[in-house]
């Protein structure tokens, strides 16, 4: 994936600015990143990635339950960092933004505690899953965790069908192993262990 390559949060860029009304109305977005925040446990002064941080709204959520945690947020998208930007110097959060290639994680090796990612793998084509999730391994320590929300196979005839639609907007290719429930196969492949669901919501999609 390079930054020609990418498909933006919304997939036209001119949709970007409107990325958090649209999940507000359409997706239970803070019920999810709850949930995600809930599972990770965090500790006191770890050092935290969310990586394709978006609009900052996982981030953000928690600085304000964990305040003294440094979180890290990398995003392919200039353009949706630099509202995170701003959303972030209006409440006054500690969040470092890095704007990176869509391969390489400018981190070192083992060097965070935890990784977050809410809604970004869907956006990912195949191949660079596999890149990026051996990027993630990297950068963790051992014994690191990885904790994503994203969307998986769905579970019944109607959400299968919404799924198929909003395939097509964001990429029949991207989404496929999403579509396939793969994703914790491609988690195991890089050198993660104990991977496994532990949550599941319906939603509009």
């Amino acid at each position: 994936m390079t930054k020609t390559s990418y498909i933006p949060a919304l997939r036209y860029n001119w949709l970007t600015r409107f990325y958090d009304f649209f999940l507000g109305i359409s997706f239970p977005e803070k019920k999810i990143k709850q949930a995600l925040i809930d599972q990770c446990v965090f500790n006191a002064g770890e050092q935290v990635l969310d990586f394709g941080i978006g609009t900052a709204t996982l981030s953000i959520m928690i600085k304000q339950h964990y305040p003294s945690i440094k979180i890290w947020g990398v995003d392919i998208d200039m353009e949706i960092l630099e509202i995170a930007k701003k959303k972030i110097e209006r409440i006054g959060s500690a969040i470092e933004l890095i704007n990176y290639d869509g391969t390489h994680i400018p981190l070192p090796d083992g060097f965070l505690d935890k990784v977050v990612s809410s809604l970004v793998f869907h956006h990912i084509p195949t191949e660079n899953k596999k890149i990026i999730l051996k990027e993630l391994f990297r950068t963790l320590k051992p014994g690191g965790q990885l904790h994503i929300a994203d969307f998986g196979k769905a579970n019944n005839i109607f959400t299968k069908i919404a799924f198929g639609i909003f395939r097509r907007l964001d990429g029949e290719e991207n989404t496929r192993i999403n579509s396939q429930g793969l994703l914790p196969e491609f988690i195991k492949k890089v050198g993660f262990t104990n991977v496994k669901e532990t949550k599941y919501f319906n939603t509009l999609f």
